[in-house]
């Protein structure tokens, strides 16, 4: 299919066989690679072995997506959305800390390998790359980013925060810990990158 970009992956996906049926069969294959996921890694998560859990024939599950990882993608980001709920109480701070605590914890579990081996397959392959942005990065970003938007409605950001940037600046250094692994993604340490993130962003300049 050539390299995707989100785009592409959102003009295929709406070209898919429409009703129950289809929309069925799709999840049935997508809670059978979510499994495989859990149980070992992203090299566990074949076509051979989505096929044989789900019963999904090979065929139709290269009719809904280009590759093995393209699924896996996919499956990862139901995981997560299943796994992380974004808050939402009277108090936006304590939402954003304690939402970026629960993903320090998802890294540093055994999901956390395979998100470092999902993110090496997107060096290698755009398409996969394309489908992980579309699945994954652009849902996780979308629920951190009202958050953001909260912390500054409220006050607590300076208004002038660039919200991508702000995304960025939380969970670039719990990424890297989690891909290179230099350094820990335990509470502490996260507490740690919060509060230095926040000193940057707070309107009052006062203690974070």
């Amino acid at each position: 299919m050539g390299h995707q970009t989100p785009a592409d992956v959102r003009a295929e996906v709406s070209r898919l066989p429409q009703g129950a049926r289809s929309a069925a069969v799709h999840q049935k294959a997508l809670n059978a690679a979510a499994d495989l996921l859990v149980s070992g890694g992203l090299k566990a998560a074949t076509v051979e072995a989505v096929s044989d859990v789900s019963g999904v024939s090979k065929v139709t599950l290269y009719r809904h997506w280009p590759s093995r990882q393209a699924i896996a993608a996919e499956a990862f980001g139901q995981l997560m959305r299943e796994h992380l709920v974004v808050p939402r109480t009277d108090d936006p701070p304590a939402d954003l800390v304690s939402y970026l605590v629960d993903i320090g914890a998802f890294y540093r579990g055994p999901l956390g390998v395979t998100f470092a081996e999902l993110v090496g397959a997107c060096a290698n392959d755009p398409t996969t790359a394309a489908y992980f942005r579309t699945f994954f990065l652009d849902e996780r970003r979308k629920g951190f980013a009202t958050l953001v938007e909260r912390c500054v409605e409220s006050g607590y950001f300076r208004a002038d925060a660039d919200i991508d940037e702000v995304i960025d600046l939380f969970f670039g250094p719990l990424v890297y810990r989690t891909l290179v692994g230099h350094a820990s993604v335990d509470d502490r340490a996260v507490n740690s990158i919060i509060n230095h993130a926040i000193r940057g962003l707070r309107a009052d300049p006062g203690p974070a």
